[in-house]
C-alpha cells in the first residue's frame, strides 16, 4: 500500500469512529430523556404507559449496543492498521 492510502484508509477510519462515537452519545441521551419522561408520566405500580417508555428504552438499549459493536470493529481495524503500518 502507498503512503497515501495508508492515511486515507486510517482517517476514513477515525471519522467513522466520531460518528459512531457521536451516536452512541445521542443514544444515551434520548435513554435519560426517556427515564425523565417515564419518572413523570408513568405511574407508578406499573401499567400499559410505563410498558411503553420501556419498550423504547430497550429498543434505543439495543440500538446502543449494535452501534457500539461496529465502533469496535472500526477502532479494530484501526488499531490493525496502526500496529502494521
Amino acid at each position: 500500500m502507498k503512503i497515501k492510502d495508508i492515511l486515507d484508509a486510517k482517517l476514513d477510519l477515525r471519522m467513522q469512529a466520531m460518528d459512531l462515537e457521536h451516536e452512541v452519545k445521542m443514544i444515551e441521551e434520548r435513554v435519560k430523556q426517556l427515564h425523565r419522561e417515564m419518572e413523570e408520566d408513568a405511574e407508578p405500580e406499573g401499567g400499559p404507559v410505563c410498558d411503553q417508555y420501556a419498550d423504547a428504552i430497550d429498543a434505543e438499549e439495543k440500538n446502543m449496543q449494535k452501534v457500539t459493536k461496529q465502533l469496535n470493529e472500526v477502532l479494530a481495524k484501526l488499531t490493525e492498521l496502526d500496529e502494521k503500518y
